[in-house]
């Protein structure tokens, strides 16, 4: 006798299952293209295709966090044609590649192709989905229906596997974090958490700042913590921090520059809060001025201020010029005022030489 279900539970069911991207297949050109079958799974069939020949790429589509890819702007006949959202044709073996940022940020889905050179992967990329590739002459392998799942399984053995290859390791660090999926971020930190290298790490998380929004900025916290022992790393993750869309990420790193207790690591979060600018960078630079024990870690703050749109770090600097009690520090902030070429500036270092 058989068992019905309801519909309901059948559709959830279905919507729990890994999904493929409804892929079209690209448009490539001088190359041999062939549509291959996903047999045992995307790994097995990617070890497949890759020893059968001594040189191919191969490519598949996934769905891709909105608003970031790469522009495929290598154009063939130099032609300003980009009416697929390309600038031209996508070039794959060609070196040049821009990572941009799309607006409005709508869906969008993206190719990922994989470079091997007998049997070897040599380079990751990814292109807008509908952009025409040319394979420069290698043959071109085409995977429909690969899930997110698989590609992001593939990419992080690709990625541990080719630590020490820079090319390989990075192209699909940033192939990983392009994903829309979820389990993009888990991947990343899994990386960043894990990795032998440092550099890895640290790229890892990189990613996870630039590309992965509120679940990155957690993830990157959590790392902070993890890595609480690791001054150098800490410094790196000043940076991950200031590329975070969060809007927890800056009062993260104000904390940062308050509260980490290497000198080194407060001194580069203040760097990268002078960049952000506007109220909180300002009063941020100005109490670390003032109140940190580390006289290193003051002076910069004061570069920090100089780094400021003028109409806000002109006035703070002249004033630490003015009142603060340090001479190192005084004497950086005369320093950068004379280097601002603002005619305040001028003129208040004109009247300190006339005193």
């Amino acid at each position: 006798m058989k068992t019905l279900f309801p519909a309901s539970l059948l559709f959830a069911l279905a919507a729990a299952l890994p999904a493929p991207v409804s892929a079209q297949q690209p448009k490539v050109s001088n190359a041999q293209v062939k549509v291959e079958a996903l047999d045992g799974g995307l790994s097995a069939t990617v070890d497949r295709i890759r020893h059968s020949a001594d040189r191919v790429w191969i490519g598949y589509q996934i769905a891709a966090l909105p608003g970031h890819h790469i522009a495929a702007c290598s154009d063939w006949n130099h032609s300003d044609n980009n009416s697929d959202d390309c600038c031209g044709e996508f070039r794959l073996e060609d070196d040049q590649e821009t990572h941009v940022n799309r607006e409005p940020q709508e869906p969008q889905n993206v190719y990922v192709l994989l470079r091997y050179e007998k049997a070897s992967p040599v380079r990751v990329r990814i292109a807008g989905a509908g952009c025409r590739l040319n394979a420069g002459g290698v043959n071109f392998s085409w995977l429909p229906q690969v899930t997110p799942q698989d590609s992001l399984a593939l990419l992080a053995t690709l990625v541990n596997q080719q630590a020490d290859d820079h090319r390989v390791m990075e192209g699909a660090l940033f192939a990983i974090s392009a994903h829309a999926a979820p389990e993009a971020t888990s991947t990343l930190v899994q990386i960043a958490t894990s990795a032998s290298s440092e550099h890895l790490r640290e790229q890892a998380a990189f990613w996870l700042g630039v590309q992965r929004g509120h679940e990155g900025f957690l993830a990157l916290k959590s790392l902070e913590e993890k890595w609480s022992g690791d001054a150098r790393l800490r410094e790196k993750l000043t940076f991950d921090f200031s590329q975070n869309s969060d809007p927890g990420a800056e009062d993260e790193l104000i904390r940062m520059a308050k509260n980490d207790p290497e000198a080194k690591v407060r001194g580069q979060a203040l760097f990268w809060i002078a960049q952000k600018a506007g109220k909180h960078a300002t009063q941020t630079l100005t109490e670390s001025i003032q109140n940190d024990p580390e006289t290193d870690v003051k002076k910069k703050a004061v570069f920090a201020l100089s780094q400021l749109p003028k109409d806000e770090g002109v006035p703070q600097l002249i004033h630490v010029a003015e009142t603060n009690t340090n001479p190192a520090v005084r004497k950086d902030a005369y320093f950068w005022l004379g280097q601002s070429q603002d005619p305040r500036a001028l003129a208040f270092l004109e009247q300190v030489l006339k005193r």
